[in-house]
């Protein structure tokens, strides 16, 4: 049996997102079946938007709809010696009393919640099948797409829209050719979202959306930056962290696989540190 996500518009499990995986040489997201305590499996069915279909105890619910910190995938120990031992889970683990949180990439016809009908004057263009209206439409009505604060700039190009942010010396750019395909850049660094890879852009209505999840995005610092400005990363570093919902407090400048790369790092400094200070006691 084939084992896909249930939310609606993601792609995760079906054989295309498979096969792209392994072309990509990435990992297959993880999977979640819904949990059997009745109170809890509840809280599931009311927050994954799907009319269409019942959430049931053989579905499943991939990763990206959880919080970060709700998919434990490494296992960690604090030894003796004050050091934390970090081990990768071989199955991720989804936290007890998770509940799905982040759905990105709905259809429009897919959410349970009862939009209230727009004046004409208020509603956006749905171009429908026929993209080829778009990208003109957009360049003549840039006013009508939402900028989430006044940093956000917008650049009319010949094959291209660009929505740019700048900010103290990093900058959040999505481009969107004339055939519709929507790429994302963190200071001019393409970050591949699994949900938004050869995304295609039907409304303005969708443009808004995309550019309001775009703006809640932090970019990553890596692991450390070198003194020639250069940031080290994390092989899997995601290039962004994801603000979680009902979140309080600072904010993590840091992907959760780049702040496991810097506890190594720190943990193996203090180490050279404490073996130094041996040798020194020892003379």
């Amino acid at each position: 049996m084939v084992k896909s996500c249930c939310v609606p518009g993601c792609t995760t499990g079906n054989a295309l997102y498979v096969k792209q995986q392994k072309s990509s040489g990435l990992r297959n997201k993880s999977l979640f079946k819904p949990p059997k305590n009745a109170e809890l499996f509840a809280k599931w069915v009311k927050a994954i938007p799907r009319k269409d279909k019942v959430l049931s105890e053989s579905s499943y619910v991939c990763e990206l709809h959880f919080e970060e910190d709700d998919v434990l995938i490494y296992d960690e120990t604090i030894l003796l010696d004050g050091t934390v031992n970090i081990i990768k889970r071989i199955r991720p683990l989804l936290k007890t009393g998770a509940v799905p949180c982040i759905f990105p990439n709905l259809p429009f016809n897919s959410t349970k919640h009862n939009n209230k009908r727009k004046p004409p004057t208020e509603r956006f263009l749905y171009i429908g099948k026929n993209k080829s209206k778009l990208i003109p439409y957009l360049k003549e009505n840039l006013n009508q797409l939402e900028k989430p604060d006044s940093k956000w700039m917008f650049e009319l190009k010949d094959d291209e829209v660009e929505l740019v942010r700048w900010n103290r010396g990093s900058s959040k750019k999505i481009t969107i050719s004339n055939d519709l395909i929507v790429k994302i850049f963190f200071s001019d660094i393409e970050i591949l979202f699994d949900h938004i890879i050869n995304t295609i852009l039907l409304s303005m209505n969708e443009t808004n959306e995309l550019l309001k999840y775009i703006h809640s995005l932090i970019e990553c610092k890596g692991i450390m930056t070198t003194e020639n400005n250069i940031t080290r990363r994390s092989i899997t570093c995601k290039g962004y962290v994801e603000i979680r919902l009902g979140q309080r407090g600072p904010k993590s400048n840091y992907c959760f696989d780049c702040r496991v790369a810097r506890k190594k790092m720190a943990d193996s400094l203090r180490k050279k540190v404490l073996k130094l200070e041996n040798k020194i006691q020892e003379k």
